[in-house]
């Protein structure tokens, strides 16, 4: 099976991760922070026509007000960022398959704005728009791949995210980039340690990386939220081995596994620190359901914008708890944001 085969499953994938490890505390500019909600009735289905008005919010248990409100008619802009560097050269084909039903899948809701839209980029070592913003009404286009584009030489994931938000200037609404990607970025910081009496060269933490921690304090500022798909992660890796990189002959060993779980953990960050979420695809019977899952979740996000009473302070490093509730009874919020670190930079 190849390594891309399991492409373009969003949401439901990424709940058994992330109940595999406690979620990061996100630090946001302690000025305006947002919270994106959905709301459901008692039996599971999205409320979608409250208002401002219909919700409350606290921090730390202390009323906040509601500065600013989208609420889910407000249109949605999609971003679908593809990784088409040297590894994934041979699932080219696949790929653009997979870009093109993702798109016909938004399309297929019952609920689409005439300003919704829609855009693909390649990204390697930089990024290129193959299919610039189109309303989500007109018909799904061909996209195609330039199977010799100098874009995909090499891979500068962290310069593509902070590209990608670059390319919603002047687009208004919700705005979603999922990145389709194994989350390797090269270079990448290494460092040598010595385990059991052998030197072993291993991916360095996230907090040890200053291009990364760049990248993730430059993103967790924007109001782009990134969902990731990972393939080949230490989750899911590839069953025929994978990148060498990371597998010998099939084999993935310890040190490896190391990398993977390096690599799952960025895209993990990044994703949660703008209230995205990373799926990690195993089995091709997941596409269709997992399809209209995402396209759901764009499609009844409420966002609530508030500026906290509480003055932030450089010292602070305690995270602020953040409750948002719904006066109607019987009714359900989904959070993607529970609390935060203040930052005064």
């Amino acid at each position: 099976m190849r390594l891309l085969r399991f492409l373009i499953i969003i949401v439901i994938g990424s709940v058994l991760a992330s109940a595999q490890e406690p979620h990061a505390d996100i630090t946001v500019d302690v000025r305006n922070v947002s919270v994106n909600v959905n709301v459901v009735d008692m039996n599971g289905r999205p409320v979608t026509k409250l208002g401002r008005d219909d919700f409350t919010i606290s921090e730390d248990g202390e009323p906040q007000v509601i500065e600013k409100f989208d609420n889910v008619a407000v249109p949605y802009n999609v971003l679908l960022l593809v990784d088409c560097s040297g590894s994934t050269e041979a699932e080219r084909p696949l790929m653009v398959n997979a870009v093109n039903r993702f798109a016909a899948t938004l399309r297929s809701q019952d609920k689409i704005a005439v300003q919704d839209t829609i855009a693909v980029a390649l990204f390697g070592v930089g990024i290129e728009m193959i299919l610039d913003w189109q309303p989500l009404t007109q018909p799904s286009p061909a996209v195609k791949f330039q199977s010799n584009s100098s874009t995909c030489a090499g891979t500068n994931l962290y310069g593509a995210l902070e590209s990608a938000i670059g390319k919603f200037k002047g687009i208004d609404g919700r705005k979603g980039v999922v990145v389709l990607t194994d989350g390797a970025q090269t270079p990448i910081a290494m460092q040598n340690k010595v385990i059991n009496g052998r030197s072993v060269s291993r991916i360095k933490n996230s907090v040890d990386d200053p291009e990364f921690q760049k990248t993730l304090r430059l993103i967790s500022r924007s109001e782009v939220v990134f969902y990731f798909v990972a393939v080949n992660t230490d989750l899911n890796p590839d069953p025929v081995g994978g990148r060498g990189r990371f597998s010998t002959n099939g084999i993935f060993n310890p040190d490896l596994i190391y990398n993977m779980q390096q690599l799952r953990s960025r895209m993990q960050q990044l994703a949660e620190n703008t209230q995205g979420r990373v799926a990690f695809p195993k089995l091709p019977s997941e596409v269709g359901p997992l399809y209209e899952d995402i396209a759901n979740e764009l499609g009844t996000n409420y966002t609530l914008w508030y500026s906290p009473k509480k003055p932030g302070s450089a010292n602070e490093t305690k995270a602020r708890e953040i409750k948002v509730s719904v006066k109607t009874p019987g009714l359900q919020v989904k959070q993607k944001r529970y609390s935060y670190i203040p930052s005064s930079q």
